[in-house]
Parts: C-alpha cells; sequence; structure tokens
C-alpha cells in the first residue's frame, strides 16, 4: 500500500467480479491502450459499465503481480479458470498472440496453479476458433 493510498477513501477492494474484470483489461490492454472494442467485448462478459470503471481505476494504480497475488486470495479455483480463459480468448481474438500478452496470461496460469496440461485443449480450440485464414 503507498504511502497516499488511503486519502480521501479512495482503496479499491477486490472482489471476484472486479477480478474478472481488471484480469481482462491488464491482457486486453498489455499493448498500453484498451481500445473502445476491447472496451466492449469486456461489457460483453460483464455488462456493468460501473464494475468496468472501478476496474479501470484499480489497474492504473495496481501492479500486474500485485493483482494477481489479491485475486489469488478471493477466487475460487472456478472463478479463477474463468478469468484466464476469458483474458486468453480475448488476447488471441485478433488471431495473434503478442508476446507481453503470452508472458502475462503465463504468469497468470502459474500464480493461479493451472497446469499447462489443464489449459492445452481450451488454447486449443482459440487457436482454431481464431484462425479466420481459412476462409481465405
Amino acid at each position: 500500500m503507498g504511502l497516499f493510498d488511503g486519502f480521501g477513501n479512495n482503496r479499491i477492494n477486490l472482489t471476484p467480479q472486479l477480478a474478472l474484470v481488471a484480469g481482462m483489461i491488464y491482457i486486453s490492454a498489455a499493448d498500453g491502450q484498451l481500445d473502445d472494442s476491447e472496451a466492449g467485448d469486456i461489457l460483453k462478459v460483464v455488462p456493468d459499465r460501473r464494475v468496468l470503471e472501478e476496474a479501470l481505476n484499480y489497474v492504473r494504480r495496481t501492479p500486474y503481480q500485485q493483482f494477481l497475488d489479491g485475486a489469488t486470495r478471493v477466487m475460487s479455483p472456478a472463478q479463477k479458470m474463468c478469468l484466464i480463459l476469458n483474458a486468453a480468448d480475448m488476447a488471441m481474438g485478433d488471431g495473434y498472440l503478442a508476446p507481453q500478452e503470452q508472458q502475462m496470461l503465463v504468469l497468470m496460469a502459474q500464480v493461479f496453479q493451472i497446469p499447462d496440461a489443464h489449459l492445452h485443449p481450451y488454447i486449443q480450440a482459440f487457436m482454431i476458433k481464431n484462425n479466420l485464414t481459412v476462409f481465405q
């Protein structure tokens, strides 16, 4: 906690729903920005603009590793799995997984203690789903 975090009661309590949205923001903004289409994709998963705004505020203030540690404490195994799959789907949605996105997803899987073998079939499905070159 930073020196001025308590000023104005600005502390944000991480809940499972907020962790879901924040996790998706971290991954989708790995390139340094969250564009409108990415925000729209997040709102499809959690259709609450207030939660999106709160998560954006949380992400601005919280390093990724600190987020992962907090999310680990507040989320169930099923919620962690839901988060990593939604984040991976967003990251792979354009048919390309940037190195930074991949690193963040690998770290998330490690911190959440989700084995590669458990994720493998889902990632393969996303690769097939998002490979639109088969229509060219």
